[in-house]
């Protein structure tokens, strides 16, 4: 049987009167919390940007990874999905990360440093404190083309990278040396619902294929299927038990696909949001 998206809606009414961007062609859902409840939200403090630094690429080697789910936190750990119910109805780029090069070099990713100065624009903030350029990652699968992201997401994409090459192998039988990126930098509201998109910050990022070692591609468009019905290839069980990893064992706070809409039909949409969103059934 197919499954339900399992969709909870965090208390984010307050936020939405403000905000009026002109949308681009993709789109995130509303904020949908795993929680019970949220707290009324405040506004974000903005972290201090990064002092100017150069653009030295920095390397590091890639440490080994648990393949496992990792347990729920209480907490917010920047390197995993946001499990923290007090913050999801926070408005703002994401917290800042005290230990950000510490942390992307023991997650072997290569990456340069990078500025994407905080804006405010149509009553809420765009741009984040701490922003990379990922260059690579701790399985050498290479994003075309390389993409803008903040630290939080540098750290997801390391996790992803893991999932990503453990469910190819699993399904496909073959390894991912390629995704094809969709842009993650974009300063406006949601195209679907007047809330922030987490674009604004380069804290989303959309999957639009992904390129195999045996030459051949899996695109999102030709090989998701109807959401309705079961996957009828061995693409499409990959591309929906792909995005269902990512959000069960916490890769992203928010996954979205064609489940949710028909807008996200041609990519996945991934994010660390505050809140979660599980668009992946």
């Amino acid at each position: 049987m197919l499954c339900r998206p399992r969709l909870r809606w965090s208390r984010w009414s307050w936020a939405v009167g403000c905000i009026a961007v002109g949308c681009g062609t993709t789109t995130e859902p509303a904020p949908k919390a795993t929680h019970p409840s949220s707290p009324s939200a405040t506004p974000h403090p903005i972290a201090a940007p990064l002092p100017p630094s150069s653009n030295s690429v920095v390397t590091a080697p890639a440490q080994t990874q648990s393949q496992e789910a990792s347990p729920p936190l209480p907490t917010w750990d920047p390197a995993l999905a946001n499990l923290n119910p007090d913050d999801d109805g926070v408005v703002g780029p994401p917290d800042a990360i005290a230990d950000w090069e510490v942390r992307l070099e023991a997650a072997g990713v290569t990456y340069r440093a990078a500025k994407l100065p905080m804006t405010r624009r149509g009553g809420f903030v765009c741009g984040a404190p701490q922003v990379v350029e990922y260059l690579d990652g701790p399985e050498h699968i290479r994003f075309r083309p390389r993409p803008l992201v903040t630290c939080q997401l540098a750290l997801a994409l390391a996790h992803f990278e893991h999932v990503l090459k453990r469910t190819a192998a699993e399904l496909l039988g073959a390894q991912v040396t390629s995704v094809t990126q969709g842009g993650t930098y974009n300063c406006r509201s949601m195209a679907r619902f007047k809330l922030v998109s987490e674009h604004s910050y380069a804290n989303a990022i959309d999957l639009y294929a992904f390129g195999l070692s045996d030459a051949t591609t899996v695109s999102v468009l030709k090989h998701f299927g109807d959401p309705k019905r079961e996957a009828t290839t061995t693409e499409g069980r990959f591309l929906r038990a792909l995005a269902q990893h990512s959000f069960d064992e916490q890769v992203f706070s928010v996954v979205v696909t064609r489940y949710f809409d028909e807008i996200h039909r041609d990519h996945i949409h991934v994010d660390m949001a505050h809140y979660r969103t599980d668009g992946s059934r």
